[in-house]
Parts: structure tokens; sequence; C-alpha cells
């Protein structure tokens, strides 16, 4: 069996670190070997209690020493492929591929828009993978090689993220929100109140009389959080917005709301949104970036205008006045994400990349 090793920079929750842990664990349950090397984090620990070694690698600190590290893990452990994620990693990997002249494969996977000044590098492994049709053109633009270039989207595990996990009503009872009120959720890093759009949704609840029955259920953590607690205060919506912090299990929360929101100014794919979805949530989100191939425009939920905030109340409104339509969305949002983003076809487009460069 083939022994394959994940590169990521390291291993807290976020977007390219559940898609390592994601791939790991699909990989272990097919019966492949496979390893990870990086800075550590929750999911390093969480993964070596599954059984999945983990190698500890500082890339974001010493490029050097992680090539140095990396050589005598390849070497004692025979892999067989590397799978970088995230430009650190990929450079890591080249560097030390060119370094001490080993044959062994990369497959790199650009989580996020590639840029310029390192292409020089990063076109050197053997396959780039992006996460959406939208930023392998913007990175063919950049100057990489297209031909090199293949789109596999980011997988959902849709038997964790599956519709009614929990009790509807208890999760309203248990954060004090009326069992009627449509209610709209956003699962985000809160970087700043404007890059993923919670300033906007904020606006909308303040200023549009159609809102003034609606909430906002927030999940997530970061810089941002004591100025958009600040913000909510100032806006008088301590009753309508409720802040759960960072969860490690989304699934269980989402069932508590109507749709999920995420008026972003940039997403590559909006892995969140696809999560969302695959639990019969119709989604809404600008019009941006790999948005448009996620969610299908008046089938799956609402494609909105880039920073229209009258136009992300009239879709929103769509679905507030009429459960119908909600409910139909969210049973589209789900087949779709089932036929075209599911964990297992990702695995199995991965895979088929994997086997180009087995020996």
């Amino acid at each position: 069996m083939q022994n394959i090793l994940l590169l990521v920079p390291r291993l807290n929750i976020g977007g390219a670190e559940s898609y390592v842990a994601l791939v790991a664990r699909n990989l272990k349950s097919i019966g492949y070997n496979v390893f990870i090397a990086s800075g550590g984090g929750m999911l390093a620990s969480q993964l070596q209690h599954e059984g999945i070694k983990h190698f500890f690698l500082p890339i974001r600190l010493s490029k050097y020493i992680s090539a140095i590290l990396l050589k005598r893990i390849i070497k004692k452990y025979n892999i067989n492929l590397i799978h970088a994620n995230s430009e650190a990693a990929g450079i890591v990997a080249v560097k030390m591929r060119n370094k001490y002249n080993l044959s062994v494969p990369i497959i790199y996977t650009a989580h996020g828009i590639l840029p310029p000044k390192v292409k020089n590098i990063i076109n050197q492994v053997d396959k780039i993978i992006a996460v959406s049709n939208f930023s392998k053109q913007a990175a063919i633009k950049e100057g990489y090689y297209a031909d090199k270039i293949e789109v596999i989207y980011n997988g959902v595990d849709t038997e964790k993220f599956c519709p009614q996990r929990q009790d509807k009503n208890k999760l309203r009872k248990q954060y004090n929100i009326p069992q009627n009120a449509f209610t709209m959720i956003i699962v985000s890093r809160i970087k700043n109140l404007r890059n993923k759009g919670h300033q906007h949704l904020l606006d909308i609840l303040k200023n549009y009389p159609e809102t003034k029955s609606w909430h906002l259920v927030v999940i997530g953590k970061g810089n941002g959080l004591s100025t958009l607690k600040q913000k909510i205060k100032e806006y008088n919506l301590q009753d309508r917005v409720h802040l759960l912090g960072h969860k490690t299990d989304v699934e269980n929360y989402t069932d508590i709301a109507d749709v999920i929101v995420l008026p972003s100014y940039f997403e590559t794919f909006g892995l969140v949104l696809a999560e969302g979805m695959a639990m019969k949530k119709p989604a809404v989100a600008f019009n941006v970036g790999g948005i448009p191939e996620v969610i299908d425009n008046n089938r799956t939920g609402f494609l909105v205008k880039y920073n229209d905030n009258d136009d992300l109340v009239k879709k929103l409104n769509c679905l507030a006045t009429n459960k119908n339509l909600c409910a139909q969305m969210g049973k589209e949002a789900r087949k779709k994400v089932k036929a075209e983003f599911s964990s297992q076809q990702m695995m199995k487009n991965l895979l088929k990349v994997y086997t180009l460069y087995f020996k």
C-alpha cells in the first residue's frame, strides 16, 4: 500500500486544516498509510488519537529546518507522494525535493488565490489542485501552468452534515430565539466586520423594517469579535444577534437556522455554504469568486449583488415570507451537495490524481 504524506503549516480549525483532516481520515479508512506533518494544533492531537501519525514541522518558522526534517520523514517512512496544502507547505516541499534531489511527486492544493510571486516555485509541483474553476482561471492569468491545474471541489461529509441532527425547537429555546422567527446563521472567522459580511448583516437588521423580527446566529471567533460585540450593543441588537462562539461541531447548531448566509467580499469556494446546504439550508451570499459554483441561483439559494444591502434584504425576505420556497430550496441544496460536493466525490477525484504518480 502507498505511503502518503499530507503537509500543512498548522492543524488548528480552519478551511485548509479541515480539508487535510477529512482527506487523512478518508485515506486511512480505505487502507492507505497516511501521515501528516504540520506545526501542530488541536486537530493534530485528534488525528493522532485516531491512529494517524503526525510529525512536527515548523513550516511557518523555518523553511530551512522544515526541509531537513521533511527529507528525513520521506526517507524513513518511504513516502510515495506528498500532498502539500497552502503556499508555505508547497514551497517547503519543492525546495526540499530540489535540494536533496529526491523523486517524490508533489501534489499541491491551492486553498486560496495563488499569488504571482511564488509561481516559479509552485509551478514545479506535479499537479496543482484548484478548489473552484474561478481559482483555476485566476491562477492561469497569473502565469501558472494550465496543464498542471485540475479543479477538485472541496468535500462535505454529508453523513455528518445532515438535516435534523438536533431538535430545532430545543436549540431555539436554549438561545432565546422565538420558534417562528426567521433566523440566519453565519459561520466564519471574525477577522473584521467587513471581510465576511458581519457588518452587512448587522446593518440590515438595524435599518430595514422587514427584518425587525429576524434573528442572526453567529458562529466563530477572531480579532474582530470585540468590535462585533460593541456594534451589536450600539445597534441595540442584543436580543436578536446570538454569539455562539467557536464551535468544532458546527453541524450540531446549524439546525437552529432557516438559511445560511455569507455576504463575504471574497471566497475561492465557500465551504461553509456547502456544509449548510448539506443540512437543507438555502444559501445566500454575494456573487463573488467561486460562490456561483456553490449556489445555483434561484434553485439552492440566492446570489446577491456585491455590496448591495437592498438586494440582500430582498433575497432573504423571499425566504422569510415563503416557508415552502425555503424548504424547497433546502431540499435542492442538499441534493446539489450530495451530487457535486460530497467527500466521496472529492476523494474519488483526488485518488485519480494520486494514482497518476504512484510507482
